[in-house]
């Protein structure tokens, strides 16, 4: 039987970080540690929820519910040799996504631990071929995306992705094209804000700067027959991300979408996000893991999948004043995995408030 123990976590952004529905200064999260004795060791395995408030989150609901956990029991007749189990006890409470991946986690990473290898060799995947990670540039004012623009090149960071749906969208475009050199990637990310007339006119001058493919140009409840419009109108690859949330939606997004982004606060863990990516390869669609602004710990979680995938956008940590675990390891846009067993993390205790 694993014990269950969890607290909250006040992660300082090193930057405001606006995106089009909201700004984060102060990233309010949750940690969860499992205990677990096997064949006469104790082992502790970590977790971490990341709440959203625009998917029904936050950390006080995260807590709330890992307390009912707690109450309730229901880890009573879990090891960490039964994620399969544990993820279909849960899946008959609806929601709660970003608590439910924080438990599976730790039980991987307990498992991992148990078996004394990396996660990714658990799942028989090959740290090589990890692709390279963007940076994000959130919306600000012209100055300020000037100055993060040239604190990520001067970091190393060739891989950006800017984040639109501001009145200064193309400002903020051609400020950061006329900063970089023409080898840097630009990646749009607009989380929903377009309407379908403003996304077919901003295409080609998308285009023309460069863009290698927009994320979630319309709104989630936007009606299939704008989605096929503004497909086909289109000159750049279209990503889903805050419409595609479990297995069920895969093919759903299929049908306007070529690529699809992951997120662990939308899957509930990475027993979901495995299904999803295989899911995604069937209606050959190409896969992002994403992120929140959140520490290596659910970072390094997730890139565990990341030799699966086509793009990452997992630079959730580097957003951070101080990263509290210390876990994947950055050269530039490249992430590499720990080789420590389980999820290969170690806490920092530095820079969280409780």
């Amino acid at each position: 039987m694993v014990q269950l123990h969890f607290y909250p976590v006040a992660l300082p952004c090193e930057f405001d970080f606006t995106i089009s529905r909201g700004t984060t200064s102060v990233a309010h999260h949750v940690f969860v540690e499992l205990t677990y004795s096997h064949a006469g060791k104790t082992y502790v395995g970590l977790g971490e929820a990341v709440p959203c408030e625009y998917y029904g989150s936050n950390q006080q609901s995260v807590l709330d519910f890992l307390a009912w956990v707690q109450e309730e029991k229901l880890l009573e007749a879990i090891t960490p040799f039964d994620i399969q189990r544990f993820n279909h006890t849960l899946s008959q409470f609806h929601g709660h996504m970003p608590a439910k991946a924080a438990i599976e986690m730790a039980l991987y990473d307990l498992l991992g631990q148990i078996a004394g290898q990396p996660l990714y060799r658990l799942l028989g995947l090959d740290a090589a071929m990890v692709p390279r990670s963007s940076y994000t540039i959130g919306i600000a004012d012209l100055d300020m995306v000037k100055h993060k623009t040239q604190v990520a090149i001067e970091r190393g960071y060739d891989i950006l992705k800017v984040k639109v749906g501001g009145p200064e969208d193309l400002k903020t475009l051609e400020t950061i094209r006329n900063l970089v050199s023409d080898d840097v990637t630009i990646r749009v990310d607009a989380n929903a804000a377009w309407t379908p007339d403003q996304a077919i006119q901003l295409f080609p001058v998308l285009q023309s700067f460069g863009v290698e493919f927009v994320e979630e140009p319309l709104h989630p409840d936007a009606s299939p027959a704008d989605r096929k419009r503004v497909k086909e109108a289109s000159p750049l690859p279209l990503l889903a991300d805050e419409s595609a949330h479990v297995l069920k939606d895969i093919p759903i997004v299929a049908q306007w979408a070529d690529g699809v982004n992951l997120k662990l606060t939308k899957t509930g863990g990475l027993y979901e996000a495995l299904r999803m990516i295989h899911a995604a390869r069937a209606h050959h669609l190409s896969i992002m893991l994403g992120c929140f602004a959140e520490s290596s710990l659910s970072i390094t979680a997730f890139a565990h999948l990341a030799p699966l995938v086509d793009y990452l956008d997992l630079d959730g940590a580097l957003l951070l004043a101080n990263d509290p675990v210390e876990g994947v390891r950055w050269e530039a846009n490249q992430l590499f995995l720990p080789n420590r067993p389980g999820l290969g993390v170690i806490k920092r205790e530095v820079g969280v408030a409780r």
